[in-house]
């Protein structure tokens, strides 16, 4: 079984197979999703999904600062890129290399969130 750390996907066990790397004891190469192939498409298509619907709302964020040139604006849209598709896109990014441990990918994910949510705050208080 996987650790608790957040994944974007429905990971439910890791099969025995792995490879050793250099300063590491050993990584999974095969996943085994719980529930089938159908699970698998559905969940990694909202997956997607969701990452598209974060970017076509951070453009027309961004679309509507450069209409406007309004500096709160223009932080709403970094503070929900770095809220939403960023996120989003380290998870994937980082997932597959073989050197980031999960320990670090949680802590740039978080980091991102944290300085997205940040921004947006120091908007609205403003």
């Amino acid at each position: 079984m996987i650790g608790t750390w957040p994944v974007a996907t429905a990971l439910a066990a890791v099969t025995e197979q792995s490879v050793s790397v250099i300063g590491r004891q050993s990584l999974p190469i095969q996943v085994d999703v719980g529930g089938g192939g159908g699970l698998a498409a559905i969940t990694i298509a909202a997956f997607f999904l969701s990452v598209l619907l974060a970017v076509f709302v951070t453009y027309r964020f961004a679309r509507g600062y450069l209409r406007t040139r309004r500096r709160p604006l223009l932080f709403l849209t970094l503070g929900l890129l770095l809220l939403a598709p960023l996120p989003m896109f380290l998870r994937l990014a980082s997932g597959n290399v073989a050197w980031v441990t999960a320990t670090e990918r949680t802590v740039v994910v978080t980091a991102s969130k944290l300085c997205g949510l940040l921004l947006i705050l120091g908007v609205v208080y403003r």
